[in-house]
C-alpha cells in the first residue's frame, strides 16, 4: 500500500503552494513578491519529493507482488508435481519418493530423495555402488545416502552392480574351464 503521509505531504505543499499563489496575486512590492515566488516553488519541490516518493514505494509494492505471484505459481506447480510420488519404505528405515507407474507419462520410474522432498525440491538419487545384497542411491544434492535391500536389488539394480555380476560370471566360468569342471 502506497505511503499515505507521502501523499498527503503532496497534497499539502500543493495547497499551501496554491495559497502562495492567491497572495502573490495581489502583491505590488517587487521585494515581497520574489519571497513569495521562493517559498511557492518551495513547496512545489516538496510536492514533487513527496509524489516520487510514493511513486517508487508503489513500484516496490508492485515488484513485491510480482515476487510473490511467481512463488505461488512455483508452490502450485509443486504441488501438482508432489501427486505423482508415493513414499516408499526401501529398506528398514530407509524412505524415499516414487514416481508412480501410472503417473509417469513415459518417463522412466526415479526415486527423489526425502530429504530434499521435504523442502520442496525435486532431487533424483543416483545409484552409488552395492554388492550382492544390496545397493546403495545418493542424493548430491544433500549428500543423503540409502541403503536398499535385496527385495528391490533385483528389481533396480544399478550399472556398477550389472557389471560386477557380469564380470563375476565370466571369472567363474573362465576359473571352472581352467581347473578342468565342466
Amino acid at each position: 500500500m502506497v505511503d499515505m503521509s507521502a501523499l498527503a505531504s503532496a497534497l499539502a505543499s500543493l495547497k499551501a503552494a496554491k495559497d502562495i499563489a492567491e497572495a502573490m496575486i495581489g502583491l505590488r512590492d517587487a521585494a515581497t513578491f520574489q519571497a513569495k515566488l521562493l517559498e511557492f516553488q518551495s513547496k512545489l519541490i516538496d510536492a514533487n519529493t513527496a509524489a516520487f516518493a510514493a511513486q517508487d514505494e508503489r513500484v516496490a509494492l508492485l515488484e513485491r507482488v510480482g515476487a510473490l505471484e511467481k512463488e505461488i505459481a512455483q508452490l502450485r506447480a509443486w504441488e501438482a508435481d508432489k501427486e505423482r510420488y508415493q513414499l516408499m519404505e526401501v529398506s528398514p528405515g530407509a524412505f524415499t519418493y516414487v514416481l508412480k507407474e501410472a503417473m509417469s507419462a513415459g518417463e522412466p520410474i526415479h526415486w527423489l530423495c526425502a530429504n530434499c522432498y521435504q523442502q520442496g525440491k525435486k532431487r533424483l538419487l543416483q545409484a552409488d555402488g552395492g554388492d550382492m545384497s544390496f545397493h546403495y542411491r545418493k542424493c548430491h544434492s544433500c549428500n543423503a545416502r540409502i541403503r536398499i535391500g535385496s527385495q528391490f536389488a533385483s528389481h533396480h539394480v544399478d550399472a556398477t552392480s550389472s557389471r560386477f555380476l557380469r564380470r563375476l560370471t565370466l571369472f567363474c566360468i573362465r576359473y571352472a574351464a581352467l581347473a578342468g569342471f565342466q
